[in-house]
This record gives C-alpha cells, structure tokens and sequence, in this order.
C-alpha cells in the first residue's frame, strides 16, 4: 500500500535546508519543453557545452570501419560482461583535417586502424542533428591492441566450429528445387522484412510464409533470434530466412555469438542468412546453409530457384510433347512400311500368277 498522506516540509526558513523541489509549486515547476527537433539538438548540445564536457577521450573496440576520402566513420563499443552483445556503442567519425595527422602516427607506430582493434580516440563530443546521433569528432587515435578480446573469441569460437565439422553441418542439407514454405526471422515491422515480403508478393508465385517477430539488437538479440529459428524448425519449413536490413555494426554482435551459431548447425532446416550491410562476415553467414548479402537477395534466390524449377518443368514437358510426337510419326512410317510391304507381296503374287498362266 502507497503512503499518500500529506508530507510535511520543514520550515523553508530552517538553517542548512536546500530546497530542490517546493511542493508548493506542483507540476508546473518544470513544464514540459515544446520545440522542433533541430530546437532540442540545440539544448543538448548547450547542456554538453555548460557542462564542461565536450573533449573527451573514450576507449572502445572499433566496429563497422568505413574510409572514405574526406572522411573515415567507425563504432566505438563496449561489450557487456557476458561479451556477446554491445553495453554500448559511440559513433565516431574523422573528418579529413585530421586524417593525414592520424595516418602518420599510426604508421609510425606501426598500429593500423583496423575493426577488432581496441582504440582509443581523442575528440569532441557533440550532436549530428541529421542522423539523430551523439557522436566524437576524433581528433586522434591511438590503438592499445591490435586484437580485443571479443575478435579473439570470435576466432576461437569459428576455429572449434571449422574443426568439430560444425560448420558444414547446414551444407549437407537440401533445400527442395521448389522451395514453398518459407520460414523468415526478423525484428518487426522491419525494412529487411518488407523488402523480403514485398518481392515474393511480386513474384507471383504460390508462397506459404511462416513468420517470426524476435528483437535483433540489444541485450536479448542473442538468445531470441536463436529461439525464432527452432520455433520456425518446428513447423517444417523448406528453408528459414534470418532476415536484417542492416545497421550499426554494434548492434550485429548476435550474429557472431556461439548462442546463434549452434542454433543454426543444429537446425535441421536451411538455413540463410540476409544481414544487410554488414562490413565483415558474421560467423552466423560462415555456418549457415548460404549467406546472402540482403533480405532482397535472399528473395531473389528463392525465386531463382522457383522459375528454374518452373523452366524446367516445362522443358520436361515439351520433351514429352516432342517425344510423344516422334513416336507417333515412328509408328506411322512402321504402319506405312507394313503397308507397303503387304502390297508389295501382293503385287509380286499376281505378277507370278499370271505368269504361270
């Protein structure tokens, strides 16, 4: 039960009393701020400024490096105790100021910039408005190991999979040359599960789609995406489509955990992988059945399969067609040559006969 009698307050005019709420104000102390989303970007970005806290020197593992020419973008993350999901993530990005700084010092110190790598970065943090981000604008890297240790478990973990025969489990399965009903795995409401849906809609052909709604990012990634694919298995599908559009590479750690990886060599159906944009492959790619690069692909090669089988069925049949024909011309031309035969004998024996008389 909530005690919600009235609380007294000591007297205001008390010594050593620091008011940080007056009942006596109500809700309307702090009303709620009304604003564009430009407008609250810019209260964050005062707030991070007032606050004193705009330089900062952040220590990560780096995930999802892209190098462009005037700029490099990176993942700055931490992984929670267990080690198979993000605790956090920090976008970074260099722009190309400092760019020729940081390749030199790398190279002098003989450390690339590399995904795996623990790295820290020194920058500026503030707000990217059009991306809706919080973000460091790195001034300079330094790399304390070229290997963390979640790419060294990554590495253990595929090494134990390539040598139990793990890995080749899903390849000795077959997905039947007209493949029907179809299993698909994907965050809800998601833009890898639309592509997907949308372009076997478009294909016109007689699909039964079995599907199944888990998280895909997050502390719980792991485990639900390897429950969506036994849950699918039950239902005896022709093959089962883990499906993601892509994201921050932070948020794919589930695609290399040892939960997800033996949930697929155990799985006794096909199983692909569609994880969009990803950078590297993932170990749930190198033990899967076939690992497309998008949800969009992994449709595409189902309906491959389906119009070759169509095409072939049609060969098939006009194989039949033109066999069925040539057997009847075959019988025709015997029927013929009987025929010919038989009025041949006959022509012969009157020929004879009449010359006996």
């Amino acid at each position: 039960m909530v005690d919600r009698s009235r609380i007294e307050a000591p007297d205001a005019a008390s010594d050593g009393v620091v008011w940080l709420y007056d009942p006596a104000l109500g809700a309307d102390l702090h009303p709620p701020m009304t604003c564009r989303p430009s407008e609250l970007f810019g209260v964050l970005d005062d707030v991070l400024t007032e606050a004193g806290i705009e330089d900062v020197v952040v220590t990560g593992t780096v995930r999802g490096l892209r190098r462009r020419a005037r700029w490099w973008g990176f993942d700055l993350v931490e992984m929670s105790p267990a080690g198979d999901t993000p605790a956090a993530t920090l976008r970074c990005v260099v722009f190309a100021r400092h760019i020729d700084s940081i390749e030199t010092e790398l190279s002098t110190a003989g450390t690339p910039l590399a995904d795996g790598a623990v790295a820290t970065v020194t920058g500026t943090l503030g707000v990217n408005p059009p991306w809706g981000e919080l973000r460091v604008v790195v001034a300079a890297i330094s790399i304390r190991d070229e290997r963390s240790a979640e790419t060294e478990a990554r590495e253990r973990l595929i090494a134990q999979l390539m040598s139990s025969g793990q890995a080749a489990a899903q390849r000795r399965l077959v997905v039947p040359s007209r493949p029907r009903r179809i299993g698909i795995l994907a965050g809800a409401g998601t833009a890898g599960a639309a592509d997907l849906d949308a372009l076997l809609d478009a294909s016109a052909h007689d699909w039964q789609l079995l599907r199944r709604a888990v998280p895909m990012a997050g502390a719980r990634a792991a485990e639900a995406v390897a429950g969506g694919i036994s849950t699918l298995a039950e239902r005896r599908p022709d093959v089962i489509v883990v499906a993601r559009g892509g994201g921050a590479p932070g948020e794919m750690a589930w695609a290399d955990s040892a939960t997800v990886a033996t949930a697929i060599t155990r799985c006794p159906v096909p199983v692909w992988t569609a994880i969009g944009h990803a950078t590297d492959r993932t170990v749930a790619d190198l033990v899967a059945h076939r690992s497309c690069p998008t949800p969009s692909a992994a449709a595409a090669g189902l309906i491959a399969m389906v119009d070759d089988d169509t095409h072939r069925r049609r060969a098939v049949a006009t194989e039949h067609v033109h066999a069925a024909a040539l057997a009847g011309v075959a019988a025709r031309a015997r029927i013929a040559w009987i025929v010919a035969v038989v009025v041949l004998v006959v022509l012969v024996a009157v020929v004879v006969s009449g010359l006996g008389r």
